[in-house]
């Protein structure tokens, strides 16, 4: 790919999140999102059925062969099935049941793989293309464009975390703003908007926006701490409960980068000092690269 080429795509990622046409043979982290989709872990003999998959309408492969392995993070509790497989592949769509019987489709026609764990996801959008996540607070657009490789591929991290909705409601809404560092209408709790930059220099010791909030945590903006170099894009899911009655409910949480060190490392490295975290349990995920087209 020439660098012309590179950048003319890394260009379109803000005006294809905006809703406007997607770039021609766009690669998957810089395709508009849809509305539904499906998902699956695998375990595969070889890559070469999957590389076939590449520049298919709405679907995405990720390889783990020849990508660092995921790192164990403190406090997670990984499930085998949906962790460090050799494959992820996701199929977009505007229904969950389409999106199932197309990914269904797929993975019959893939000698050699095996689904290990695979669940239909969803998209909360609402005006200007944000995003509601599970908890029922609009989140903000702060997106890097530094998602694509020299050769056109990406790096993602996917990560399956469970959300303890019980522990999140019992909690006063007031103090649910306070973890987030936003209203639920995606607004700043200084009034900034949703897509604004907060003043966090006009409040120092986090008096309005907390220090600890999920939003400040994650990007502090003060010098020395860079913001992660990331695409984020996250999904709902809703699986039957484990067999001890656990709800298995959540964020499929993906973001693309081109190192993983600026990007999704950086952020779980915030993560302890996040008060979100306690609401939060992963139980899957790895490193990919999703192959460009």
């Amino acid at each position: 790919m020439s660098p012309t080429r590179r950048a003319f795509l890394a260009g379109a990622v803000l005006t294809a999140l905006a809703g406007c046409a997607d770039p021609p043979a766009a690669h998957p982290a810089l395709r508009r999102p849809r509305r539904a989709g499906a998902v699956a872990f695998l375990r595969a003999d070889g890559t070469a059925p999957l590389l076939e998959l590449r520049g298919e309408p709405d679907v995405l492969v990720g390889l783990a062969a020849g990508t660092p392995a995921m790192p164990a993070f403190p406090g997670e509790v990984l499930i085998p099935e949906r962790s460090n497989t050799d494959a992820f592949l996701q199929v977009e769509g505007d229904d969950e049941e389409g999106c199932q019987a197309r990914l269904t489709e797929l993975l019959g026609a893939l000698p050699g793989a095996e689904a290990t764990w695979r669940t239909a996801v969803r998209r909360d959008t609402v005006d200007d293309g944000l995003q509601r996540n599970p908890f029922g607070f609009v989140e903000g657009q702060t997106n890097s464009d530094a998602v694509l490789l020299p050769n056109g591929d990406s790096l993602l991290a996917v990560r399956v975390i469970r959300l303890a909705r019980g522990s999140w409601d019992a909690d006063s809404p007031e103090h649910q703003r306070r973890v987030i560092g936003r209203h639920p209408d995606g607004t700043w709790l200084d009034g900034s908007g949703a897509r604004a930059v907060p003043d966090y220099a006009a409040d120092p010791t986090g008096a309005v926006i907390p220090l600890d909030s999920h939003a400040r945590a994650m990007n502090p903006r003060t010098p020395g701490a860079p913001a992660p170099r990331m695409l984020r894009r996250s999904w709902s899911y809703q699986g039957p409960p484990t067999p001890q009655g656990t709800p298995d409910e959540g964020v499929l949480f993906m973001a693309f980068q081109s190192d993983f060190e600026q990007g999704f490392a950086l952020a779980q490295s915030r993560m302890p000092g996040d008060a979100l975290r306690p609401y939060l349990l992963t139980v899957g995920g790895g490193y990919y690269t999703v192959p460009g087209v």
